[in-house]
């Protein structure tokens, strides 16, 4: 069984093979995905997939009738119709404060950005006299027509630029016009499909004719359409993730849609309203249903990708849809589908829904397969099990506040409410999805009877900690004596292990391995200069005898936490799993020590709690991993050597997350915060990046009396002194060096500024004598560590990685001249190469230490969001 199913992957695959199989889930959009998932293909197998896509073509012929003129094409002098539109690219825009003129927020004009190519931008022409502007569809760069530059944004960080005078829109300006509904749109460029590629045109005056004939009709029929409860007219819910829109005035599901938008959804509505008891009668009720059933989801695909908050993807020239990431955020330029057109629009959104049936139900199955058996109803409670009914209880639970899922679906829920709702009311019966069960932590929800928001959030992660616990106390009481729980677990927070790991103690389990399974990509190298690993954790738990006890916290557990650790690092190495997954790793060998008792103290009765084991766990991973790095120990070297050393080996990247940090410092015994004086890393928000040696360049040296006090302290009364933050930064001509890796860096930027090569190397030379840098010494012996900890992205000359970090090429060309040693192979193979190597290696040999395998050269950067 899996008791929080969401889309159901999990227990798909286990019916597929022909296993008994249950399925849970609480959010009833999920619920209704479920059963087109879990039943429909081993009921109808493909042949729903065909009769859905004949009841869709008719269903889009009815729309495209009542609905094409307020979509057209436009013609040319001879009558002859040009390009129909793919989609509609919207600005939003508010009064101009000085002049009142309608004024768009734009964050950029740019419709394309090709990687390589010829940029285009809508440039707006603004009439002063009339209050009205237009836009000319451009190019940037060099020719007749090409403009220097794109033009000037009108908005950023919620301010707006007015064309009409130039001045600054206060953000509180904007924030008020849409509160009061007097925010509106203005169309300004329509894409166009063509054989060479998207094509861009300004708005003609057809394009506006048909938009206010739209909202002409809307206003007819929307009166109509509420008493028929076929629109979502339901208030918008507080939230997390809901509150951005609200400010903005969007207070009802149906202010998601402009009104051309919500035109096109009442009327599709409507004709499925109408088609369904045509469609029963000719399929018979269950095929009939499950047809509908399909064609509702093409309602919920079409909504997510023709919103006011869906938008145009300038790089990738496709609509980026509402749910691109995981929130409501609001965009002040959106863009409408052309949905008329054949191959696109609605009849994408019908293909794609029914495609996503056919491929599910060609999958191949087991002879014993057969339909998952579904329910709806909180994993805390599943009264419809017997105790001790299940072998296994597999989960994918929800990571804290990772995802809302319950204020998303409800995008979706108020739609399918209308279209679904007839056949399931037990799931459709509420105007929104139920969340008191939830197991998330949504801070939202605790704001009411709490003064800080801080407050807030400590209910909202204590109420998603017991939830966890009574699901996994659920699972304990439903699983047979020797059943297991497999828990799926991506999450790389230390406090969402925390969490995890206590609820399951809690429950009564003890965790008895943790499996890395890679289910993401290698690093790419533009990714290298973030920590991207991505691996599900396969967490296995097992029902503790009763009567385990208490368990002391003494050396003896610690020891056994910190050898349980270290063996599954060494374990996971030599399975080739990169390092951040060797830490994660390690956790669950930890757990299986620390949770074999009801309860862990101290010798003095203090309670223990799981982060004490998993930071030895941690520590041990770290101190195992820079034996394996530097063969002759890092004897000496100062702890901030010690976490950058850890830093590129465990995480492969610049920058990273703070818990990650975090995680790291506390191995070496510093903190953060710390390591942020030191001036090794910046810290901003969640993200921390690890300073290159060109980052932390003084512009001068220090002078001997600023050196002195940088070794010693400063003392009160010496007068004008130095900054302390700049004392910490290097020199390559300073006197002393606080640390090995200052002296490491400083040697790398002396070796750069004599211009690499033999020049490079004779003022290295000349550096180390001056600092009594030697072979075998503190310095040399962290350098060469620091090779074998460099990851792929920063070893080749080409790669943008190595230019922001060039000291690791630097290193690399000074370990032998200098230091007697051999720098490690960092030649490219070819990939049959890394193939022959991997089918011939033997298994205890040792692992590349910092390498990812090649990627191909890099998908391009996602944009910002407006």
């Amino acid at each position: 069984m899996d008791p929080m199913a969401g889309g159901g992957a999990i227990p798909l695959e286990s019916a597929r093979l022909g296993f008994p199989t249950l399925a849970n889930e609480y959010n009833p959009v999920a619920c209704s995905i479920l059963e087109a998932t879990l039943e429909y293909p081993f009921r109808f197998g493909p042949a729903l997939a065909q009769t859905a896509r004949k009841w869709g073509e008719a269903w889009r012929k009815r729309y495209v009738e009542r609905m094409e003129r307020f979509f057209p094409t436009p013609k040319d002098q001879n009558n002859e119709s040009l390009l129909p539109p793919l989609c509609y690219i919207f600005a939003r825009t508010v009064a101009c404060p000085t002049t009142r003129h309608q004024t768009p927020l734009v964050p950029d004009w740019h419709l394309l950005k090709p990687k390589g190519g010829i940029p285009l931008v809508a440039n707006p022409v603004v009439n002063k006299k009339t209050g009205s502007w237009t836009v000319e569809i451009r190019p940037v760069g060099v020719g007749r027509d090409a403009l220097s530059e794109a033009p000037q944004r009108t908005y950023s960080k919620g301010k707006g630029i007015s064309l009409f005078t130039g001045e600054v829109i206060p953000a509180d300006w904007i924030k008020s016009q849409a509160l009061q509904g007097k925010m509106g749109s203005a169309l300004y460029a329509v894409a166009l499909k063509t054989p060479q590629g998207v094509k861009f045109r300004p708005p003609l005056a057809i394009d506006e004719e048909a938009l206010e004939a739209a909202e002409a009709q809307l206003a007819q029929w929307q009166g109509e359409w509420e008493a028929k409860n076929l629109l979502p007219t339901e208030l918008i819910p507080d939230g997390s993730k809901t509150k951005e829109p609200m400010q903005r005035g969007i207070k009802r599901w149906a202010d998601m849609f402009s009104p051309r938008q919500l035109l096109s959804l009442g009327v599709l509505m409507e004709e499925l309203h109408a088609l369904r008891p045509k469609i029963v009668a000719e399929e018979g009720p269950e095929m009939g249903e499950a047809v509908a059933h399909l064609l509702a989801f093409a309602i919920d695909k079409f909504t997510n990708y023709n919103s006011v908050l869906a938008s145009w993807h300038t790089s990738h020239q496709v609509i980026r849809g509402v749910f691109d990431r995981h929130d409501f955020a609001f965009k002040t330029t959106f863009t409408e589908m052309a949905p008329i057109q054949p191959g696109s629009g609605l009849h994408w959104a019908i293909s794609n829904a029914v495609d996503a049936y056919e491929q599910i139900a060609k999958l191949p199955k087991a002879a014993a397969a057969s339909v998952a058996v579904t329910s709806q109803g909180s994993a805390t409670s599943l009264v419809h099990l017997n105790d001790q009914s299940l072998d296994a209880v597999i989960v994918d639970p929800p990571y804290s506040d990772n995802v809302q899922y319950s204020e998303l679906a409800d995008f979706f829920y108020v739609w399918l409410k209308r279209s679904q709702g007839h056949r399931r009311p037990e799931w459709f019966s509420s105007i929104v999805c139920e969340n008191a069960q939830e197991a998330v932590k949504n801070d939202a929800r605790f704001r009411a009877n709490v003064k800080k928001a801080k407050e807030a959030a400590v209910l909202a992660q204590a109420h998603y900690q017991q939830l966890m616990t009574d699901v996994f106390a659920e699972a304990k009481r439903t699983l047979r004596p020797e059943g297991v729980l497999t828990v799926m677990f991506t999450h790389k927070k230390q406090e969402a292990w925390e969490a995890l790991f206590e609820s399951l103690i809690a429950a009564g389990f003890i965790i008895t391995a943790t499996w890395p399974v890679k289910t993401e990509s290698e690093h790419s190298l533009h990714q290298a200069k973030k920590n991207a690993a991505q691996s599900t954790v396969i967490l296995i738990a097992r029902v503790r005898a009763p009567g385990a006890g208490t368990g002391y916290f003494d050396a003896r557990m610690q020891a056994e936490i910190k050898a349980a650790a270290e063996r599954s690092a060494e374990h996971l190495a030599s399975e080739r799993l990169n390092p951040v997954d060797q830490l994660v790793g390690s956790f669950g060998p930890a757990m299986t020590v620390f949770s074999a008792y009801d309860r862990v103290r101290t010798d003095t009765g203090e309670t223990v709690g799981v982060g004490r084991a998993i930071d030895i766990a941690a520590d041990a991973v770290a101190n195992w991993r820079i034996r394996q790095l530097a063969k002759g120990g890092l004897a000496g070297v100062e702890p901030e050597a010690q976490f950058a050393l850890l830093c590129w080996a465990t995480l492969g990247a610049a920058e990273f997350r703070f818990n990650e940090a975090k995680l790291l410092g506390h191995a070496v015994g510093m903190d953060v915060a710390a390591l942020e004086e030191a001036g090794l890393i910046t810290r901003k928000a969640d993200k921390v990046n690890i300073l290159s040696a060109a980052g932390r360049r003084r512009e001068g040296p220090l002078r001997e009396e600023e050196a002195q006090q940088l070794l010693f302290g400063w003392s009160a009364g010496d007068g004008k002194k130095l900054k302390r933050a700049d004392a910490l930064k290097i020199h390559p001509r300073d006197p002393v060096f606080r640390t090995h890796l200052d002296r490491a860096q400083a040697l790398a930027l002396v070796y750069a500024d004599a211009g690499g090569g033999a020049p490079g190397i004779g003022a290295a030379k000349g550096f180390c004598a001056r600092h009594s840098v030697k072979p075998g010494d503190a310095t040399a012996r962290l350098i060469e560590a620091l090779l074998q900890a460099a990851p792929l992205a920063v070893r080749r000359p080409s790669s943008e990685m190595a230019g922001k970090f060039p000291e690791f090429l630097a290193w690399h060309a000074m370990l032998e001249p200098l230091f007697a040693i051999i720098p490690p192979d960092w030649a490219e193979k070819r990939p049959d190469q890394q193939a022959l190597e991997l089918l011939a290696r033997p298994g205890d040999e040792e692992e590349d230490e910092g390498g990812e395998p090649d990627e191909d050269d890099e998908a391009e950067e996602e944009e910002d969001e407006e």
